[in-house]
């Protein structure tokens, strides 16, 4: 018995965590190597493609539950985000973005003088 799974994109599910320096998008896709990854910031958003190739070795699958096809996913950036400092990371599956926020944009301290 065989199963068919439609060529679909597919949504990489992620975390996001923020700091006073940065926000960092953790997002998961298994299978997709460095070199199918497409980082882009277009106005305001942020757009991960990727793809995962399907095997081609001559076998033919009896069970398949695997996504393989095209990744996409987009993010909402606004003004507090430096688009030149943004960092990429792709370990054991995981994509991690850091997404540096500007240095006027961060909380400061004021210092009070005294008279």
């Amino acid at each position: 018995m065989t199963q068919q799974v439609a060529r679909r994109r597919i949504r990489p599910v992620s975390n996001i965590t923020e700091s006073k320096d940065a926000v960092v998008l953790s997002l998961e896709m298994p299978g997709v190597r460095r070199e199918d990854l497409d980082i882009n910031v277009e106005n305001d958003q942020l757009i991960i493609t990727g793809r995962r190739a399907e095997r081609d070795d001559g076998s033919r699958y009896v069970v398949r539950e695997r996504a393989y096809g095209e990744y996409f996913r987009s993010f909402a950036i606004d003004d507090t985000i430096d688009r030149e400092k943004i960092d990429a990371k792709l370990e054991n599956g995981v994509l991690n973005l850091t997404l540096h926020i500007k240095e006027s944009q961060k909380p400061r301290k004021i210092a009070i003088s005294a008279k």
